[in-house]
């Protein structure tokens, strides 16, 4: 085998598991840390419009909040008609239902877009690793025919 083959598939080889794949990671657990936070903010809203459709807002509920190490303490919410959301850098806002919803709303679609990005980034990752191993075999194959 040529030594310039050689050392271009070795370098090819190299970029790609250093590289790509550690690229391509990343990708991944970006797109599952966004995937979690939509799962989150529906949560968040339909609990919202359970309190909406069930008048709790005005009426109050009962629950247990934990404390930490799963120890709970029973708790009692006077008024729900108002939430606090955090809006980023650990501030949270205090807003009505409504105007939560709105924000979630917000929210989801721009964790919607950001995850159709990623998946486009991984996509084009994946082709990119696809790319040079049909160059790293055609490299093979030229190599072995001389």
């Amino acid at each position: 085998m040529d030594p310039q083959i050689k050392q271009k598939i070795q370098q090819f080889e190299t970029f790609v598991n250093n590289v790509l794949k550690a690229d391509l990671a990343k990708l991944a657990e970006k797109l599952d840390a966004r995937n979690t936070d939509v799962a989150e903010f529906l949560q968040l809203k339909l609990m919202i419009t359970t309190f909406q459709n069930t008048n709790v807002e005005k009426t109050g509920f009962k629950t247990k909040v934990d404390i930490g190490n799963n120890f709970f303490i029973q708790a009692h919410v006077p008024d729900a008609s108002q939430i606090l959301l955090d809006v980023g850098l650990g501030h949270y806002v205090e807003f009505t239902l409504d105007e939560a919803l709105v924000v979630i709303n917000v929210r989801i679609k721009l964790l919607e877009q950001q995850i159709a990005n990623l998946r486009k980034a991984i996509a084009r990752t994946n082709a990119h690793i696809k790319i040079l191993l049909i160059a790293i075999s055609d490299l093979q194959g030229l190599s072995e025919k001389v």
